[in-house]
């Protein structure tokens, strides 16, 4: 690590353990005594100031010390959805199972009813998150202008399609990607970045300048990148180039999709986390029109990577 690098590294866990030592203690204050949303929510925003300076500074950190960031940062996103009387992050993932149980019983077309709250991925306006069996479009976001930065967090057998409507262009500066499963993104080609965290077994389209993907498995990229797309503790990654039939046009200069780098390989040797998409293997029919219930099902069953994923498998029988 250059000598830069590393007074970066030092400088920024220093001040970043000082603010969250600081929002604990105003958790530790707020805890009481029966506080308003209001004064949750204004610890919530710092808590999302807080994972975004974490998110931005990612790839200029040491392995171990991001990891003690993120987990200090989990503990303020528990204590947070804890006063807001939100599921925990262990019930989100049993939700998942439930989801597949109760559609035994009955149709497997309607929406788990989840509470949506601020995503604590990032201090962004505009969050989708805690979702399932859904076609989501821009039109399901609270601002649903879309500028500014996206959050998507915690959703699960959704498609979730954001790609502009009518030629309309969309200033959107990064799109912030966490804890999905069974999920297949359509994104639009934005000049900033796409950071993405705990996927699996998802199929993504996106175009970026920056393209950032950690600790996901099973995911295939369709991408269209400015810079080296970067991976950290992901396997089974599979890239191609963005689809030319979801570009307004077809031109695709100086795409870098498939010059990755893995910051869990620093070898020599080819590394065994990623791999290109084989061309026989690619989709070419992409879910661009809305669809719900069985339909829908059955186009995540087509699309995903893990075909035979018990959850899907289950709901579409």
């Amino acid at each position: 690590m250059s000598e830069s690098k590393w007074t970066f590294a030092q400088n920024f866990c220093a001040e970043f353990h000082v603010k969250a030592a600081e929002i604990t203690s105003r958790l530790d204050d707020i805890k009481r005594d029966n506080p308003s949303p209001e004064t949750v929510q204004a610890v919530a925003v710092d808590v999302s100031r807080l994972a975004k300076s974490l998110a931005d500074a990612t790839g200029s950190l040491p392995s171990y010390d991001q990891r003690q960031c993120e987990m200090q940062l989990q503990s303020l996103e528990k204590a947070i959805e804890a006063l807001r009387g939100a599921p925990s992050a262990v019930s989100k993932f049993t939700f998942r199972r439930k989801v597949a149980k109760a559609d035994v019983d009955s149709p497997a077309t309607r929406a788990v009813p989840i509470p949506r709250n601020m995503s604590p991925a990032t201090g962004s306006i505009n969050v989708l998150s805690s979702l399932s069996c859904r076609y989501l479009t821009s039109a399901d976001f609270e601002h649903r202008k879309m500028s500014g930065e996206l959050t998507l967090s915690d959703l699960a057998t959704c498609i979730v399609n954001l790609l502009p409507k009518d030629s309309h262009n969309m200033d959107i500066s990064a799109i912030h990607v966490q804890r999905l499963t069974d999920c297949v993104l359509i994104l639009p080609r934005i000049n900033g970045s796409i950071l993405l965290h705990n996927l699996s077994n998802c199929v993504l389209v996106a175009g970026c300048h920056q393209f950032r993907m950690h600790s996901s498995a099973d995911v295939d990229v369709y991408l269209f990148a400015g810079s080296n797309p970067i991976i950290e503790h992901c396997s089974s990654i599979r890239f191609a180039g963005y689809p030319d039939a979801l570009l307004e046009d077809s031109v695709q200069q100086n795409n870098t999709a498939l010059a990755v780098q893995d910051f869990s390989h620093i070898r020599s040797t080819p590394s065994p986390n990623w791999s290109v998409l084989p061309k026989d293997h690619r989709q070419r029919c992409w879910p661009v029109s809305p669809v719900e219930g069985q339909s829908l099902l059955d186009e995540l069953k087509r699309i995903l990577p893990g075909r035979d994923m018990k959850e899907v498998t289950a709901l579409v029988a």
